[in-house]
């Protein structure tokens, strides 16, 4: 976040703006069973279970070449035993350390007597291993993004489905993605985000094997012919028209395919981009640029690149890996949305200092999100989307289902189309933002705590204020008629004391069924506050959190 806010300001607004590309690489899957450590450790061990003391085991020498294409020790080499699984060799890390870079030549490598594509097709058991696959926290963060209109373009060389499948887990169809591994890819029905998944793709693959097995791009010489191949012209054409027009930021890929230098070779050549634009026009996401990389920054800004080349490279090496850089973007964008909504708030008599204060208390609820979730970050994201889903459905839809909520954006568009548009009126969403700014600000006060439910709970509201002497759970609702349709969903009743409900319009009076109850018990029941009205009336910041305060009454 802090990179973000700082150095990286320009990339997190243009990100937010729906400027920047993402192009995406094995990385981003590696703490998943089919990311690239996961792919070439099984391989290593498909190979040992197959060899045999022969020295002459097709299997053993093609397991030879692969540990000495990974520049084994004879240290290492005393430690591989054929008789135990390739997990139980102490330098297994080492091996596969070594070969990441080098996976298009590890399944180049031949097995005598079986076709081309037998490492990948047989000996990684790609039907299966790729069939059935869960979202990381990346593919999630990604998934969100592509749903609040914040990426139009992805473009990876993974062959997996963790993009798909992540759009399933937030309650969407893939159809939401326009896969595209070929131009007739392109040929069909409009949809909000196009992937490129110009290596091939595995699911289709796996549907559809005489179709697009062919088309999975794994050895160096597949690499290598992509670029002249027909099958793949309209798609290269179509990647090098967005290297042109959009801002490119790669997140897990190291750019080490020929074919991927050679596209932002092309558009350099034709003068595109200048390295010193604003924000910059090439970002990585990486500790350390690897060469690879510096050669697509080489090929891509031509002649200004050498007499730059410090300045580029420090513009262009975004020091955070894809885990927290991608949910650090899922908070930016979603904060940035929650500021622009409060500012279009009908507030006439809140100055500019006022407004400020206002985004500032939003942006302080995001660091304190930030902060708790980054122990654990897939379930820090998983709780972000449920949480803020479950939000967005009693605000807007007056319901709170049961179990996982469809993830609902606050806004399918980019943060810049939102400013002033018509529908966002009467979402409800403009008030909100502001309750929750003051929340923010109350929080950073220690006047209470906050804090989140668990966000399955459909009596979970959408967040939770604590202070030594109460505690509420808060939901947020767009008008009084959705306040009657959480009653009867179950959300909250007429006896729930710890109960508060930011209304974005005015409440009308509740007749408790049973007034006596209340009367013998001493429950006060729910608190409903008139927010937009409040918000419409409010002299300046003080007197309005003061207000806010008394009616939240803990």
């Amino acid at each position: 976040m802090d990179l973000l806010d700082g150095p990286f300001l320009g990339l997190s607004q243009g990100v937010s703006q729906g400027g920047y590309a993402f192009w995406l690489g094995s990385g981003i899957s590696r703490d998943r069973v089919i990311g690239l450590d996961g792919v070439l450790a099984k391989l290593i061990e498909f190979l040992r279970s197959h060899s045999t003391a022969d020295p002459a085991c097709r299997f053993r020498q093609t397991l030879d070449r692969i540990v000495t294409l990974a520049e084994a020790t004879p240290a290492d080499r005393a430690q591989i035993d054929l008789a135990q699984p390739a997990s139980t060799w102490p330098c297994l890390g080492n091996l596969v350390s070594r070969l990441w870079n080098k996976y298009s030549e590890v399944l180049s490598e031949e097995v005598p007597n079986e076709a081309l594509d037998y490492l990948l097709w047989v000996a990684l058991d790609f039907p299966n291993t790729f069939a059935s696959q869960d979202a990381d926290a990346e593919h999630l963060a990604i998934g969100m993004l592509a749903l609040e209109g914040a990426i139009a373009d992805l473009a990876t060389a993974n062959w997996d489905g963790l993009l798909e499948a992540a759009m399933k887990e937030l309650g969407h169809p893939v159809s939401f993605f326009r896969i595209t591994v070929t131009g007739e890819d392109l040929r069909g029905p409009a949809a909000a985000v196009t992937l490129y998944k110009f290596h091939g793709c595995a699911l289709r693959a796996i549907e559809d094997e005489p179709a697009y097995r062919p088309l999975l791009v794994a050895r160096s010489a597949q690499i290598i012919g992509w670029m002249g191949n027909a099958t793949f012209k309209i798609v290269r054409d179509q990647l090098e028209a967005l290297i042109q027009r959009t801002r490119t930021l790669m997140i897990g890929m190291s750019a080490q395919d020929a074919n991927i230098q050679n596209l932002f070779g092309q558009v350099g050549a034709l003068q595109g981009w200048k390295w010193n634009a604003q924000p910059t026009p090439i970002v990585f996401s990486a500790d350390e640029l690897a060469h690879s990389q510096k050669t697509v920054l080489n090929v891509a800004y031509g002649d200004d690149y050498e007499p730059n080349r410090q300045a580029i490279w420090v513009a262009a090496r975004l020091q955070a890996y894809s885990k927290p850089l991608l949910i650090a973007l899922v908070l930016s964008v979603i904060t940035t949305k929650l500021q622009v909504l409060a500012t279009d708030a009908d507030a006439p008599h809140l100055d500019a200092a006022a407004r400020v204060a206002i985004a500032d208390g939003i942006k302080h609820l995001r660091n304190q999100a930030a902060g708790a979730g980054n122990g654990d970050r897939l379930t820090a994201v998983r709780r972000m989307a449920t949480g803020l889903a479950r939000a967005r459905h009693q605000l807007q839809n007056g319901t709170s289902p049961e179990g996982l909520p469809a993830y609902f954006p606050i806004d399918s568009q980019p943060v810049h189309l939102m400013k002033g548009k018509l529908g966002l009126a009467i979402t409800g969403q403009r008030e909100a933002a502001n309750a929750l700014g003051l929340i923010g600000l109350d929080d950073e006060a220690a006047t209470w705590t906050v804090t989140v439910d668990d966000p399955t709970d459909s009596r979970s509201g959408a967040l939770r204020l604590n202070s030594p002497s109460a505690s509420a759970r808060v939901f947020f609702v767009a008008n009084d008629d959705n306040i009657t349709s959480l009653m009867e969903s179950g959300a909250f009743d007429e006896h729930d004391s710890d109960v508060v409900v930011i209304c974005s319009r005015r409440v009308s009076e509740r007749q408790q069924r049973n007034p006596g109850a209340n009367l013998r018990t001493g429950a006060i029941g729910p608190r409903y506050m008139a927010f937009g009205p409040m918000l419409g009336r409010a002299l300046d910041l003080d007197s309005l959190r003061d207000e806010f305060r008394a009616e939240i009454a803990i």
